[in-house]
């Protein structure tokens, strides 16, 4: 093992490690370790000079969600159980180590800046405070390292922090990705200040990571999550610790292997006695020694197969080969190959099936959960938010569907989907429209490319062109119900209301929690003059989304009707509390105060709907 990091001092004696060192856990979401220098990332590169650097570090999936879960549960996929993003959320029967640290005396939080980590995936489980309240789909890195900056000021010691930044996820805030891992880096050197001043940079133990790299081409592939290749799987780990002298670790080591590794440093836990065993390992006795054991590493992709029916992908990496599992299986010798260019699966069939062998005793040799996988709630506004990341998320598979296609084959339709989404977010709806149109011609029976593209007419207005694309999703897959809901407002717009709610009562047969089918069934049958139904819709509306403001404006105008502007008023106080912008309620608001006789209000209300819509601008 090449390594010049030991734990002794500069006398040569063992440095002896403060009892419980707070820990400071840094996850810079999509960094690839090879744009980790002086010219991008010059506040980590100077962190680097004074810590450990892990020259090969390996994720376990090229997916946010996934690979935190490992991380933090030092665990592969196949035992967490946590293969995709918002497919599932981590189990309560998986140990977490933030839990471990917590029983250990910690004080924990976690600041995470995107929704793909939002609580509701699991990953909250021992963390004290854990912020993810974001406004959009992410936050910059600069707030997110703000509100940890607050709790630390206050937090008792030790403390165990975690903080996620986006940045340099797609899409580039900055225009380029080189940009956003600047800006990311640009925010952490003022954390680095901060530690510094509060006397925590030498005390506490940091540590920077990432969960997965980024594709930038190769192999076609512009983003990640798609495939299995070094450049999305291989990570930077900055390790500094007291007593910890600076080096170089050149070996293979996992995501796995960091949590471990850190506690070991924090002196602060052992693992539980007769608790589950770790896929990861403490790596700190393995510093001094120079005899670290032989690692492999094991990485897979659900991303094909969830979202477009494709083939998932299973890689294990050792220090000079790589297996791919696929309909075509691949094999790299990636000290003479690190490119990952020239297959060897057909030339060197022994060395494949032995690796083959190994990674299929980590596919399958996790124990079983009594429970299963544990499946993430549907919740509609979050999938939205997680499109606007280039996630579309997940349907049934089509009864019936062919054998699985191999991704290598199916990179050219899904690069145009990526793009697609990539213009709309940037408001170029034409030109995404023409690329999933492409890739419609390319992959005809793909139902998610149908279902964008009936999502970017009804964007645009073009509810019948919506409603064809809409259609044919259901057609292509019967159980697509997010289909079946967008379909249902296409219908309304276009004046088949009956249609629309057949679809959404079918929508709510099959996702009872789907509050926003619940509430257009509630506006359906209000706009009919059914109010009792009407009524009924929104208030299961609001069972499942206590905080869902549309539902709480609609009940308002139900109120109103019913001539109660006392309960209208208080309905319209919560619609207009949760979402500021909605100009409707605040017209309703200001019908129902001028009916309690509250002149006051009723005007600045009319004045706040006049001051975000121009319609609402007559006196009610």
């Amino acid at each position: 093992m090449t390594v010049t990091a030991l734990l002794i001092n500069g006398c040569g004696r063992a440095a002896r490690r403060p009892a419980q060192a707070s820990i400071i856990l840094i996850t810079i979401d999509t960094l690839r370790a090879d744009h980790v220098n002086e010219r991008l990332t010059p506040a980590l590169s100077a962190l680097s000079r004074e810590a450990v650097v892990f020259d090969n570090v390996f994720t376990s999936a090229p997916l946010t969600l996934p690979a935190h879960a490992s991380l933090l549960t030092a665990l592969y996929p196949p035992s967490h159980r946590v293969h995709d993003n918002h497919i599932a959320v981590l189990a309560a029967d998986v140990p977490a180590l933030p839990s471990q640290l917590q029983e250990a005396g910690y004080a924990t939080a976690a600041f995470v800046s995107a929704i793909v980590l939002d609580h509701r995936y699991g990953l909250n489980r021992g963390f004290d405070v854990y912020d993810d309240q974001i406004e959009g789909p992410e936050r910059p890195a600069t707030e997110t390292l703000a509100r940890g900056e607050h709790w630390i000021e206050t937090a008792r010691r030790p403390f165990f922090v975690w903080f996620h930044l986006f940045e340099p996820h797609a899409p580039y805030r900055s225009g380029s990705y080189a940009g956003d891992v600047s800006a990311a880096d640009g925010a952490l050197g003022g954390l680095f200040r901060f530690l510094r001043e509060r006397r925590l940079w030498d005390e506490a133990v940091i540590s920077v990571t990432s969960d997965h790299g980024e594709a930038l081409g190769d192999h076609g592939e512009q983003t990640h999550g798609f495939f299995v290749y070094d450049a999305t799987l291989r990570i930077p780990w900055v390790l500094k610790a007291p007593g910890l002298r600076p080096g170089h670790v050149r070996r293979l080591v996992r995501i796995l292997d960091e949590v471990p590794t850190i506690v070991a440093a924090a002196a602060a836990a052992a693992p539980r006695a007769g608790g589950p065993s770790l896929d990861g390992v403490d790596l700190l006795p393995f510093l001094a020694k120079d005899n670290a054991p032989p690692l492999e590493a094991y990485a897979e992709t659900f991303l094909p197969r969830d979202q477009f029916g494709w083939s998932e992908l299973r890689s294990i990496r050792t220090e000079r080969l790589k297996y791919i599992e696929a309909p075509e299986p691949e094999l790299y010798d990636v000290v003479a190959d690190p490119a990952e260019r020239a297959n060897a699966a057909g030339t060197r069939a022994p060395e494949a099936a032995a690796l083959e062998r190994t990674m299929a005793a980590i596919a399958r040799g996790a124990p079983p959960s009594p429970a299963g996988a544990a499946a993430a709630a549907a919740d509609p506004l979050i999938e939205e938010k997680l499109l606007s990341l280039g996630y579309i998320g997940s349907a049934p598979p089509a009864t019936g569907s062919a054998t699985a296609a191999d991704p290598k084959s199916k990179i050219g339709s899904y690069n145009l989907i990526m793009s697609a989404l990539e213009r709309s977010e940037a408001g170029d709806l034409t030109a995404a429209l023409a690329m999933l149109q492409r890739a419609g011609r390319l992959d005809p029976g793909v139902a998610q490319i149908a279902f964008l593209e009936g999502s970017l007419w009804g964007r645009i207005g073009r509810f019948e062109e919506a409603r064809r694309a809409l259609e044919r999703t259901i057609a292509l897959n019967p159980q697509f119900t997010a289909a079946r809901f967008k379909l249902a407002l296409a219908l309304v717009r276009l004046g088949q209301a009956d249609r629309a709610a057949a679809a959404l009562e079918q929508v709510v047969r099959e996702r009872p929690d789907d509050f926003r089918a619940w509430h257009n069934l509630g506006a359906i049958a209000y706009s009919r003059g059914d109010i009792d139904r009407a009524e009924q819709f929104e208030r299961k509306a609001l069972d499942v989304r206590r905080d869902y403001a549309e539902a709480w404006n609609t009940l308002g105008a139900i109120y109103l009707v019913r001539r109660r502007p006392a309960a209208a008023a208080d309905a319209l106080d919560a619609a207009t509390r949760l979402a500021p912008r909605i100009a409707q309620a605040f017209h309703n608001l200001a019908l129902a105060l001028q009916a309690l006789n509250q002149a006051d209000g009723a005007r600045a209300a009319a004045a706040t709907a006049c001051s975000i819509e121009a319609q609402y601008c007559k006196q009610p």
